[in-house]
């Protein structure tokens, strides 16, 4: 009696086991096409691509003291834009997500990964953050400012003084104006200052000749008029590129709305204790819980994370992973085995 009584349980245990383990891939699976084989993620290249485009300040180029790699990275910026401008050994000429950078990557062969925000006129503006400190020094938010005010300040580039950090327009501002078409030197054979750049100016630039990942940021919800915005000018472009986002709205509004257009969900895996409804939802985030709304053709994934059971179950399925953000020869080599394609900034990977 008690044997069959273990054996019931053990059953039951079993039962519920494999029932987990598959309603778990169910949810984190890619969309069924991918999974049989009938589509690959459209546009999505295997070229690297150069996060926020190939930059000279900025996300990981803060350091005072560059190491060699960081130096080999600066030198290969100033290169490609050799032609533009005359670049001092101590000049900043490619600030992120600006249209130098963005150029310095086509000229490289690199793909691009960009970011959109919409401005306070609702116009689709390339920039990382929400607010224009880190990059500006200014402490105002990107959608309380239209796209005119955005081009009275120029992204760090020695250009920006003090008075930007109190929301202040520099003593310049007027006369060096936008940086699309109109003259922007300062000084004789000096670097261009950059400014936030439109998103349709960053397409007509790039113009098909490198692949693009379009980030959607959306950092208080899913912002319907930012979706459609970017959707439209997107959908008009005739280079290849793909969208991502860490929100998984924005990619069940692809998927219900554009399931042609190859989708990305961001994700970086969380390590701390699950103890609130906040760090729930961020565990079941890093565990790619909520894929199922999304069914993403590729996951961006922090890269150290990328062997972690949520990551190898989503490969396994069929799914395209992509690692973010890498940032040196020796994190390239680690993480290989676990990815198929990276996002890099501050130094030159190899293919």
């Amino acid at each position: 009696m008690m044997g069959s009584k273990r054996h019931s349980v053990g059953k039951a245990a079993l039962g519920l086991g494999l029932g987990t383990l598959g309603a778990w891939c169910w949810a984190l699976a890619p969309g069924l096409p991918v999974v049989t084989g009938r589509r690959k993620p459209v546009g999505l290249s295997r070229k690297p691509y150069a996060h926020r485009g190939l930059h000279d300040a900025g996300s990981g180029m803060e350091s005072a003291e560059l190491s060699p790699g960081q130096e080999a990275y600066r030198n290969r910026v100033h290169a490609c834009l050799a032609a533009e401008v005359q670049v001092a050994d101590d000049k900043v000429v490619a600030p992120e997500n600006s249209l130098a950078a963005f150029e310095a990557a086509c000229k490289a062969g690199y793909g691009i990964e960009l970011d959109v925000h919409l401005s306070r006129d609702g116009q689709v503006v390339v920039i990382h953050d929400g607010d224009l400190r880190r990059v500006t020094g200014d402490n105002r938010a990107v959608a309380d400012l239209t796209y005119a005010e955005l081009q009275r300040i120029p992204l760090r580039s020695g250009a920006a003084g003090p008075d930007a950090a109190h929301g202040n327009m520099p003593a310049h501002a007027d006369s060096v104006g936008a940086h699309g078409g109109k003259s922007t030197e300062v000084g004789t054979g000096g670097p261009k200052p950059q400014y936030v750049p439109l998103l349709s100016d960053v397409l007509a630039l790039v113009d098909g000749r490198v692949p693009l990942v379009v980030e959607i940021k959306m950092d208080r919800g899913l912002d319907r008029e930012l979706m459609r915005k970017t959707d439209a000018l997107l959908s008009g472009y005739q280079g290849d590129y793909v969208i991502e986002s860490f929100n998984v709205l924005a990619l069940a509004w692809y998927r219900k709305r554009r399931p042609e257009v190859a989708r990305g969900q961001l994700a970086v895996p969380y390590h701390g204790r699950v103890n609130s409804p906040d760090s729930a939802l961020r565990w079941m985030a890093g565990s790619l819980l909520f894929n199922w709304l999304g069914r993403p053709d590729f996951v961006a994934y922090e890269w150290h994370g990328g062997h972690s059971l949520p990551m190898r179950i989503y490969r396994f399925l069929g799914g395209t992973p992509v690692a973010w953000t890498v940032r040196s020869e020796r994190a390239q080599e680690e993480s290989r085995p676990d990815f198929d394609g990276i996002i890099f900034e501050s130094y030159l990977p190899g293919n």
